[in-house]
């Protein structure tokens, strides 16, 4: 027989919350559920394998990161913690096959931007990923309208328009040389806002996917980096300054 290749930790993550599954809801409720017993006992039962010394190893490191996730906490009925059992997120990974190192994504580990996390990081936490995207989202509309000089009335992909048209609009980009680029920031800021944002003003978006909000934040972010260095255009600031005196 052909000798295997190890398994990597994420893989052991999930084997080893399928089978505490098991052991409290599933086809072995009659087998110990503590982590000395299932690593390695039950889970070479389960799979019909024969677990590695740097196997096991690698699955206690990996149950620690489930603890540090929320996956999985002390039973609290035993004094020791060799028994855990599953948050209502970890059963829901498990019951949907989920990969379980989403919930090890942190936000604040990801963001530089301390408004932004300020804005969303509790949101997020919390699931309430609807709210989350919208605040990230009207941050960046914030943060145009305060670069721009426009005025609350302006808001949405009209207020992207008054401020990135190539032809009308408030501001530039310096970096950015050819007018085919300065339509590209336009239509970014547009499409961002039209995406992203507006849906959340009108309905339930309801998303599911943990990584898929963090990539959503993470498009505002990049967003405030543009528009933190975008300038007035020249013409512009020419005509403001002319309306104040």
């Amino acid at each position: 027989m052909n000798e295997r290749l190890p398994l990597s930790k994420p893989e052991l993550k999930k084997m080893f919350l399928r089978v505490l599954f098991e052991c409290l809801y599933g086809n072995m409720q009659s087998n110990s559920p503590g982590i000395d017993s299932i690593v390695p006992r039950w889970m070479n039962e389960y799979f019909r394998m024969e677990m590695y010394p740097e196997e096991i190893q690698l699955t206690h490191e990996a149950i620690q990161e489930l603890k540090s996730s929320g996956l999985i906490v002390q039973d609290p009925s035993q004094y020791s913690d060799v028994f855990q059992i599953l948050t209502a997120k970890g059963k829901d990974i498990v019951e949907k096959q989920q990969d379980p190192d989403v919930y090890a994504l942190r936000l604040e580990q990801v963001l530089k931007n301390g408004d932004l996390l300020h804005k969303c990081l509790d949101l997020f936490n919390g699931e309430k990923y609807d709210s989350a995207v919208f605040s990230a989202f009207k941050l960046v509309e914030e943060a145009v309208r305060a670069k721009a000089g426009l005025s609350e009335e302006d808001f949405g992909v009209n207020l992207m328009s008054k401020a990135f048209n190539p032809s009308t609009g408030k501001l530039s980009i310096p970096t950015l040389k050819l007018p085919a680029e300065q339509e590209g920031i336009h239509s970014l800021f547009r499409g961002a806002i039209a995406v992203f944002k507006n849906p959340s003003s009108h309905r339930t978006i309801n998303y599911e996917s943990r990584f898929s909000v963090l990539q959503t934040i993470v498009v505002a972010e990049l967003l405030l980096n543009i528009v933190a260095t975008a300038q007035l255009k020249w013409h512009h600031a020419r005509c403001d300054a002319h309306t104040r005196h």
